[in-house]
């Protein structure tokens, strides 16, 4: 079960649908959630002139002031309700740093997908993506359509890596209370696959959760985007999946089925790496 929930709330509505799914897995799971903001320095871009640089210093600082206070707003009127299981709090650097930092003591970390770090040269893709990557713990990244728990449909990503396996394990207190479970494998038309889903589908029914099995084979050129096609076919309401088996600077460059399906996908997935 999920005993510590961490969740990155901004002031915007963003941070309110994000911290709603959030409460909603506390409130069904008794656990803890700790609601927390960070507020980066700010980013000043190259082309003001020197005697305005202090200037746009306060502006900037002034808005990020007003996000913090907003974003506690949000917290205490969304998580109010949890009585003592709900905490708040506040620091200042490096976004992506801060949540890492503070997700090691946390069961799953509920991140939006919308939210990015400035300056997109040194953060070319969103908060949640570095995170995934450097936090140690499963994330869970919510998409901007409404959604809430408890998932009733979960889609298992399965192709037999080290980040598959991780996730699922992570995901069990949802599999546990879920109506159906998919074991979802892609095959590639340039030869059979390896994939043993037989085996895990028999692993999960030790943890009383009766998967079943699904494949499909598809051309090599679709490979990537055949996964999202499976899932919003089987109108599920949570993907689980590893996050960057390949290089991460491989999937910026070449694309792949983590940065692809974190960008789009309409539902919330959990990823492990």
């Amino acid at each position: 079960m999920f005993r510590d929930l961490l969740v990155h709330v901004d002031g915007g509505d963003h941070g309110r649908q994000v911290l709603r799914v959030a409460v909603d897995i506390a409130t069904l799971s008794g656990a803890r959630l700790c609601g927390l903001h960070v507020t980066p320095t700010p980013d000043i871009p190259a082309v003001y002139k020197p005697s305005r640089v202090a200037e746009a210093v306060t502006h900037a600082e002034a808005a990020l002031a007003a996000d913090a206070r907003a974003a506690r707003a949000v917290f205490e009127a969304e998580a109010g309700g949890l009585l003592g299981h709900s905490s708040w709090l506040e620091v200042e650097g490096d976004v992506i740093e801060r949540i890492s930092a503070r997700a090691r003591f946390a069961d799953l970390v509920v991140l939006t997908q919308a939210e990015w770090q400035a300056p997109v040269e040194r953060h070319p893709l969103p908060v949640a993506h570095s995170v995934v990557l450097r936090c140690g713990r499963p994330v869970l990244v919510v998409p901007d359509a409404a959604v809430s728990a408890p998932f009733a449909r979960v889609a298992l990503a399965w192709d037999g890596s080290r980040e598959a396996v991780r996730a699922i394990h992570d995901a069990l207190p949802f599999l546990r209370t879920a109506e159906t479970v998919h074991l979802l494998t892609v095959h590639t038309t340039n030869g059979p696959s390896d994939v043993d889903a037989a085996s895990m589908v028999a692993h999960l029914a030790g943890h009383e959760v009766m998967a079943e099995s699904r494949a499909e084979t598809v051309p090599v050129a679709q490979e990537h985007k055949a996964l999202q096609d499976i899932v919003q076919r089987g109108d599920y309401d949570l993907l689980v999946m590893g996050a960057y088996s390949h290089s991460k600077w491989l999937e910026l460059v070449f694309g792949g089925a983590t940065q692809s399906t974190l960008l789009s996908s309409g539902i919330p997935v959990l990823v492990s790496h």
